[in-house]
């Protein structure tokens, strides 16, 4: 890979839409080369100012609007190349990456435009904030247990914050609530996100004290529990 591939690579890397190779070939570039740091953080400016822009109340039918595209729309991830065909396939992986990034920006803005009021206010500005971060990062959750609705969640370990996103969930049964687990190398710790989710949505914006190598999300009593007792229903590996 040459340097103006490597290059290429900046404005994915900045909406975490490289695969795992592309990923440790970008970050064993990126500390020594001035112009790609400069790139991610401009392309991460971008990214909050969007974000920040669009958190505003929504028309009527927007919501509608938008869930039938995404249900229409085919997600693409980055193609995945050998070094040796990145010349050859470089333009073709540049768009598919450019297609996921675009997807993942708006699942996010997706998530902060249907909040109202200073509810909305401090999760878009926290959201803003996480993905300034050089080393911010966004990760949607696999869903094991098979219920409705989906959980994605950002985070920035130097700015030690996290924003949650869930969105059309089932309610919680009686009595309990969605909670989510931030996994280390030492422990489970619990984010205190306790919401039954009545109105099929979880937004919360939350403090973290140690970088995570997975997190996960299990239904529990709704006053909470410091380990988890629940089945897990949504999890994601950090790599």
């Amino acid at each position: 890979m040459n340097e103006i591939d490597v290059h290429h690579l900046a404005a994915a890397y900045a909406l975490d839409a490289l695969d795992e190779h592309e990923r440790a070939v970008f970050e064993a570039h990126f500390g020594a080369c001035d112009v790609c740091r400069s790139d991610v953080h401009d392309f991460r400016n971008t990214l909050a100012s969007v974000a920040e822009s669009l958190a505003t109340p929504p028309p009527a039918l927007l919501r509608d609007k938008v869930m039938v595209a995404v249900a229409v729309t085919r997600q693409l991830s980055p193609m995945v190349a050998s070094v040796s065909n990145l010349d050859r396939r470089r333009r073709a992986r540049t768009v598919l990456s450019m297609v996921a990034a675009a997807a993942a920006l708006v699942m996010i803005v997706v998530g902060v435009v249907f909040i109202t009021g200073n509810d909305r206010d401090e999760f878009s500005a926290d959201l803003a904030r996480v993905m300034q971060q050089p080393d911010s990062r966004v990760l949607t959750l696999e869903n094991i247990g098979g219920g409705a609705g989906t959980f994605k969640v950002a985070w920035s370990n130097s700015l030690g914050k996290a924003v949650l996103i869930g969105e059309n969930l089932a309610a919680a049964p009686n009595g309990t609530a969605y909670e989510l687990w931030m996994v280390t190398p030492d422990k489970v710790m619990p984010m205190d996100v306790l919401d039954p989710a009545a109105d099929g949505n979880v937004h919360r914006n939350l403090t973290t004290s140690a970088a995570p190598i997975a997190w996960a999300i299990t239904i529990e009593p709704k006053a909470g529990t410091p380990a988890p007792t629940g089945d897990i229903i949504y999890t994601g590996k950090v790599v």
